[in-house]
């Protein structure tokens, strides 16, 4: 782990994190979280710890979360239309 790591989400549930997760490796950005294993056992826990952080490296932060605030709905929109 990077010791000048930067929380750039939070989530409630493991599956919406690893997505981000995943979304982020795709564009080669090391990430992690933490606390999802916390919070999986127990969702009550999400509210004392503040969910399932999704970390990476400072200088990678900036990049990352234009990434992650990206829309791709109008792309998949127009690949349904257009295999019409």
């Amino acid at each position: 782990m990077i010791t000048n790591s930067v929380i750039i989400a939070r989530y409630d549930g493991m599956p919406e994190a690893h997505i981000a997760m995943g979304r982020l490796e795709a564009e080669g950005i090391e990430s992690w979280l933490a606390d999802e294993h916390l919070v999986q056992t127990d969702w009550l826990y999400s509210i004392a710890v503040g969910g399932i952080k999704l970390q990476v490296a400072a200088e990678d932060a900036e990049r990352a979360i234009k990434i992650l605030e990206t829309d791709y709905s109008s792309d998949i929109d127009d690949e349904l239309t257009d295999e019409d």
